[in-house]
């Protein structure tokens, strides 16, 4: 199946994507901090056997264009995805699966867009006051070395959140570290950071009650920044939703176990038509 990246002008932003599948249902792969829309590479091609996939690089991210942390929160992704469907004419409801801070731009999507979204996943994603990770707060004013942005500390988050180390190959290094690779790198991963606060999601918790379309919700056994509780949490929550624990995953779990990932996102789509 052929993966195919564009470019699109979002509002007043370019934004990266890569799409692959002619079906029907669409879904929307949405990726965290520090990560952008490779995240999804060895997801993608089996959901495009029966679906058309879209992947885009957030705004600040990726080989998107970057931006003011006012562009930048997890509200205004949300905007800019619904704004990426609208540019692609995509007006059918679609199906959001978030990692990270793509599951909180998922569970935005869900409560502000229901006439776009037709359900939702959350994987490893942020949620209620879960977050932002004390490390990722640290950048902002770093209290040590450690903490600077620095492709350093890109590719330590990557290999702490993750069950199997070895799994996170030079092409996906490479792809994670490239987009911060420049002399304005550090600060642009800074400015990502001051863009996230709590509320963003926590505002959410009374309309993630009244929700009521299907919601999947999946934690990595081993996730070591957001633990399953939060998918528990969750699961308590919505309305009618499910809740697995991924085995020998941590938070990166499509890198962990990209064929599990897959399967439980086609398992997903398989309850909407059972």
């Amino acid at each position: 199946m052929e993966m195919i990246e564009k470019e699109i002008q979002v509002g007043k932003h370019k934004m990266f994507y890569r799409t692959a599948g002619s079906g029907t249902e669409t879904i929307l792969l949405m990726h965290g901090i520090p990560t952008n829309s490779f995240l999804w590479i060895h997801v993608i091609p089996k959901l495009a056997e029966q679906y058309t996939v879209i992947a885009p690089d957030m705004i600040g991210y990726g080989k998107s264009a970057r931006s003011t942390r006012e562009d930048l929160s997890l509200p205004m992704q949300a905007q800019h995805a619904v704004a990426l469907l609208d540019g692609l004419g995509i007006q059918n409801k679609v199906h959001v699966v978030g990692h990270d801070l793509g599951g909180g731009v998922a569970q935005i999507l869900a409560v502000n867009y229901p006439a776009r979204i037709g359900s939702f996943m959350v994987i490893d994603g942020v949620t209620f006051s879960n977050w932002p990770l004390p490390k990722v707060v640290a950048l902002r004013y770093p209290p040590a070395p450690e903490f600077e942005p620095s492709l350093y500390f890109i590719e330590k988050m990557l290999r702490e959140g993750l069950f199997n180390q070895q799994l996170l190959t030079p092409q996906l290094l490479e792809a994670f570290l490239a987009p911060f690779n420049h002399p304005t790198g550090p600060k642009e991963l800074q400015e990502a950071s001051f863009a996230l606060d709590h509320h963003q999601t926590e505002d959410l918790v009374p309309k993630l009650k009244q929700l009521q379309i299907p919601a999947t919700f999946l934690y990595g056994q081993y996730d070591r920044y957001l633990p399953a509780y939060w998918g528990l949490r969750l699961q308590e929550t919505v309305p009618n939703s499910s809740f697995r624990i991924l085995p020998e995953c941590s938070h990166y779990s499509m890198i962990d176990n990209p064929l599990l990932v897959t399967q439980e996102i086609m398992n997903h789509m398989g309850t909407l038509t059972s």
